[in-house]
């Protein structure tokens, strides 16, 4: 369960913040590097057009061509102020951004993405200027990998952020990513390090609300806790995800957060029903159990025969359905 968290605002290079006065204005930059004025307006008209596709999203009837259509306009723009600007980080950062955040959809299978094409410009950013956003720049390859199922590469990555990062707010959030990928990978007991990790940051952070952070944690951990043999552990700590959003699971598919793969969200609300159906009445106790029976079912028939947890899971569905049966 990832985290996918954009900035909309523009940024300078360290280096070029150090700078003189005389040396950064408009006039002198044009004369170092000509093209570097028309860089900058086609980067403000690019975000401009990532500001519209990210609206997009929020309406109550987001259309994904229409955001795709926006989102193309702004890579086109953004790889033209590359051309007048190469040596500008700037404009390489957003690029690979826009690039990251491409989908188009696919009537025939899974939506078309360019997560090849973004980490490859990435990379090229680092070899440009190493020190510009390091942190932002290993999150978001971390991202872009956990999003492959490059589990090894997402790990190291999330660990570079951490290692660069300033923000006390970004570092829970980063914490969890990580948590994810080493349970991906199988390493259950290091996730479960790393989760509590990003819930003891959440909960004694006073710079900002960290509640949805908060909440995730608790449920990666519940999930890895679980995968672990620890199910009574896994129970509570899905409660109390849920506590935190009223007794609901709806964090688990606001925006932002995705499953990879996709049958991964449904072993995150089985164990929510399953701790939800321990603490109901008995009314709503059948209707939760028939819940988490259901969810169990989607996992299994969603997730791959060599599944690790494939076995737990079914073990689980056999618990539900006696339970059902009482």
């Amino acid at each position: 369960m990832k985290r996918l968290v954009l900035s909309m605002v523009l940024v300078a290079s360290s280096a070029s913040a150090q700078r003189p006065l005389e040396e950064t204005s408009e006039f002198w930059r044009e004369v170092r590097a000509p093209g570097q004025q028309r860089a900058r307006t086609l980067t403000e008209h690019a975000l401009g057009l990532i500001r519209k596709a990210r609206e997009e999203m929020n309406r109550p009837s987001p259309r994904p061509y229409v955001r795709a259509a926006f989102l193309e306009g702004a890579i086109q723009r953004l790889e033209l102020a590359r051309r007048h600007a190469p040596r500008d980080p700037e404009v390489l950062f957003y690029l690979a951004r826009a690039v990251a955040e491409f989908e188009r959809p696919n009537e025939d299978g899974p939506p078309e993405r360019r997560d090849a094409d973004a980490v490859a410009l990435y990379h090229e950013l680092r070899a440009l200027d190493a020190d510009f956003l390091t942190e932002t720049v290993g999150f978001e390859l971390g991202v872009l990998h956990s999003r492959t199922g490059d589990f090894e590469d997402a790990a190291r990555e999330y660990r570079h952020a951490l290692a660069h990062t300033f923000d006390v707010e970004s570092v829970s959030v980063t914490h969890a990513n990580l948590a994810e990928v080493r349970m991906m990978a199988g390493a259950l007991e290091e996730a479960v390090h790393h989760y509590e990790r990003a819930i003891d940051v959440a909960e004694h952070n006073p710079v900002a609300d960290q509640t949805r952070s908060l909440a995730l944690a608790h449920w990666g951990r519940a999930v890895a806790l679980d995968r672990l043999g620890e199910h009574r552990a896994a129970l509570e700590s899905a409660r109390r995800a849920m506590s935190i959003y009223g007794g609901a699971m709806s964090v688990l598919r606001s925006q932002g957060v995705f499953f990879d793969p996709p049958s991964e969200i449904h072993y995150y609300e089985a164990l929510g029903w399953m701790a939800k159906a321990e603490r109901d009445d008995e009314d709503a106790r059948g209707e939760s159990l028939e819940n988490a029976r259901s969810s169990w079912q989607q996992y299994l028939a969603l997730s791959p025969d060599d599944d690790p947890w494939r076995s737990l899971a079914e073990q689980h569905a056999r618990e539900v359905a006696a339970a059902i049966r009482e």
